[in-house]
């Protein structure tokens, strides 16, 4: 699946809130996308298939970064 689709947005909106840590911020600046839980408490498995829906840990900020 493209990461880039409807499909895998919502796939990894819908990793994200497995990991509810009260409200989740979702912000943009420029060409990036910053949102979910902090990777420190991603499953392995969660985390790999994050990043193959091209998101990226920030571990600095606490959240994931996508660019689009």
């Amino acid at each position: 699946m493209n990461g880039n689709s409807y499909r895998g947005f919502s796939e990894a909106f819908a990793i994200f809130a497995k990991y509810e840590e009260g409200e989740f911020d979702t912000d943009a600046e420029h060409d990036e996308i910053f949102s979910g839980p902090s990777p420190k408490i991603v499953s392995t498995e969660d985390t790999k298939r994050l990043q193959e829906l091209g998101w990226s840990p920030e571990e600095s900020l606490g959240r994931w970064r996508r660019f689009v």
